[in-house]
């Protein structure tokens, strides 16, 4: 099976993608991740050359497999291939997840990749999603304290939980003191860092996900 022990994982999962400028850089920066398909994901690894080191697939999305170590499930199950896929690399030792080929596509699917954030924080894994445009993340309370990742603009709180109680946001272009953040009256989108400053978002009670996106160029 392999020794992953505290491995960065990749997986694929099977949204539309034909973009991999962004897979291409964090392979660059890590070229010894352990690569796990998701089913369909497998069409995003061969168009970038790789060879997953497993595949997890019901053969739903797509009849194709390929790895050095498949595992088959049947269609009727409970948990998603991309969640089985999250699982299997926490069991094999990973400490790190990054999720790609996640989001544009079904908004059911794309719903189900971003609970996973939460899910991976409760097994102990630190874990994001990226795409082209965004990387999102997990707030699970407390402060969190980070500098924007080069090349994006904005930064946005979006609540998990109904209500959050004690949101501060500091060193960013819109601040907050002590605030409540709710599902139905979100002030925290767009959001933008103050010139070289640390961003401190802190959440007394709630979870959220922050997304840093930025904006795509026109296309000519």
């Amino acid at each position: 099976m392999g020794d992953f022990q505290g491995r960065h994982a990749l997986i694929f999962a099977a949204a539309p993608e034909t973009e991999y400028g962004y897979i291409r850089a964090f392979l660059d920066e890590h070229p010894d991740a352990l690569i796990a398909c998701a089913d369909g994901g497998l069409r995003h690894a061969r168009a970038l050359g790789l060879h997953p080191d497993f595949m997890i697939a019901d053969c739903d999305s797509s009849p194709e497999i390929e790895g050095t170590e498949i595992i088959r499930l049947k269609p009727e199950k409970d948990d998603t291939d991309t969640q089985g896929c999250l699982r299997e690399v926490i069991r094999r030792g990973c400490t790190a997840v990054t999720l790609v080929c996640a989001t544009g596509g079904r908004i059911d699917h794309e719903l189900a990749n971003l609970s996973l954030l939460e899910e991976a924080y409760a097994l102990g894994v630190q874990m994001e999603i990226i795409d082209r445009q965004n990387r999102i993340v997990l707030h699970a309370g407390g402060c969190m304290k980070f500098k924007m990742p080069t090349g994006y603009k904005y930064f946005s709180l979006v609540p998990l939980d109904a209500v959050l109680h004690g949101v501060t946001i500091e060193n960013a272009k819109y601040p907050l003191h002590d605030a409540t953040v709710t599902r139905a009256g979100m002030i925290t989108i767009s959001n933008e860092a103050a010139a070289n400053e640390t961003v401190a978002v802190e959440i007394r009670d709630g979870r959220a996900i922050v997304v840093f996106s930025r904006d795509l160029a026109p296309a000519l």
